[in-house]
């Protein structure tokens, strides 16, 4: 359920003016045709396409543009994202609950029979010009979801996709009784169904009595974390997590790190993740930042127990680990460990202080290429900058706070991942 964020149908008349207008004929007799204010949509309409390509993809049909507005394509899934859930769908009838401008009904609909729900026409007008760019088919209904029937807005799919925060109020929402629609139309549109997934904010959480009955998953691309998706029930064709051993199951969690195409997971299964792990306040021979899903879904402790390494300066800050050698690791190949946390192997320890860094830089000739920094008020760009003069050869600098010190890391550049 949407508001509608402009007034605009899209007509043909509409779509060629888009045109004339991202080629820079602003004047062009269609385009004249135009009120200002119809004219002023349409401009920022194409400021916001390179946007609107890094989100939905590549405009399948030659000129043709992505139909978008800054707050629609802030909520829309991403491509990488939208595929990969599409996937768990096999080839079956999905109808997609508070579809938007279509960022997961169009990856939906390129497997297979797909129905898109919105309340609003101006949106669905929007999401349809989305389709003929995608160069996919999908059918398309104007209906409130939180006024109709349930039976009638799933209209007869066996599965669902549903975006349940809509957002009016511009802001995200995590707590589901702040959802639009709410969580109790959620739960009966899910009852309608043999599963399906619902679409969350990264830090949204779900009372125990309610987590307990899906599979929570946060999925990352592209550095970022981008959405919590729980699982519900039985997908035609489930997400095969089981990197760590794990089967993905109710009441359990998972990490996805979506990268270089590839799909890497972390999974537990219930209350596993509740044990901490083994402290330290000194770095060790590796240092580990776990990919921000792992952190999202609270999996750190997990994952240092996984992975033999120690918390240094508490969950929230950077792991570390006495490994030999990194292939020797017994609970990850190689790649899977890159493609989960960024690894690099211990060259220094020292306090951190400005001096102190300077004079370690200068004398190894080398500089921070990399600059982390976890629970300290620094800015790492800036002092990357600062350090940069201090010679040629690239390293990394990890800071980080243990208890009420401040301490500072050197490590060779973080272990690379083949592509």
């Amino acid at each position: 359920m949407t508001a509608s964020p402009v007034e605009l149908i899209v007509t043909d008349e509409l779509r060629e003016a888009m045109r004339d207008c991202i080629a820079g004929r602003l004047h062009s007799p269609v385009m004249q045709k135009l009120s200002s204010g119809t004219k002023a949509v349409l401009k920022d309409i194409a400021g916001l396409q390179t946007r609107a390509m890094a989100t939905l993809g590549p405009a399948i049909h030659v000129g043709e543009s992505w139909w978008v507005t800054r707050r629609a394509i802030q909520q829309s899934t991403t491509l990488q994202v939208a595929q990969f859930k599409a996937s768990w769908f096999g080839d079956h009838p999905v109808t997609d609950i508070c579809c938007g401008i279509g960022g997961d009904l169009i990856a939906l609909a390129r497997r297979g029979p797909t129905t898109g729900i919105d309340a609003s026409k101006s949106v669905l007008s929007f999401t349809a010009a989305n389709l003929v760019t995608a160069g996919v088919n999908a059918n398309l209904h104007c209906l409130d979801v939180m006024e109709s029937d349930p039976a009638d807005v799933v209209s007869g799919s066996k599965w669902i996709h549903i975006d349940p925060d809509r957002r009016a109020d511009n802001q995200r929402h995590v707590q589901p009784d702040a959802w639009l629609p709410t969580w109790e139309r959620t739960e009966a549109l899910l009852g309608q169904t043999e599963g399906g997934l619902v679409k969350m904010a990264p830090a949204t959480t779900l009372d125990a009595s309610i987590a307990e009955n899906c599979h929570l998953m946060w999925i990352s691309s592209g550095g970022s974390v981008r959405e919590q998706t729980a699982i519900w029930g039985n997908l035609p064709t489930p997400p095969l997590i089981q990197n760590n051993g794990n089967a993905w199951q109710a009441g359990g969690r998972t990490a996805v790190v979506l990268k270089h195409e590839t799909v890497q997971s972390f999974s537990t299964r219930s209350d596993d993740w509740t044990t901490p792990a083994t402290a330290t306040s000194s770095a060790e021979g590796w240092m580990i930042d776990p990919d921000g899903a792992i952190r999202a879904a609270g999996l750190t402790d997990h994952f240092a127990h996984c992975h033999e390494a120690k918390t240094l300066g508490g969950p929230s800050g950077f792991l570390t680990a006495d490994w030999h050698e990194i292939d020797s690791q017994p609970s990850q190949p190689n790649v899977a460990i890159q493609h989960l946390a960024m690894i690099a192997k211990t060259r220094d320890r020292m306090s951190c202080d400005d001096r102190a860094l300077r004079r370690y830089f200068r004398k190894a000739k080398a500089y921070p290429e990399i600059v982390k920094v976890r629970g300290v008020d620094i800015d790492p760009a800036k002092l990357g900058k600062k350090l940069r003069e201090c010679g040629e050869t690239p390293l990394a600098l990890w800071i980080g706070r243990n208890g009420k010190k401040t301490y500072a890391v050197v490590t060779d550049l973080p272990e690379t991942v083949p592509v």
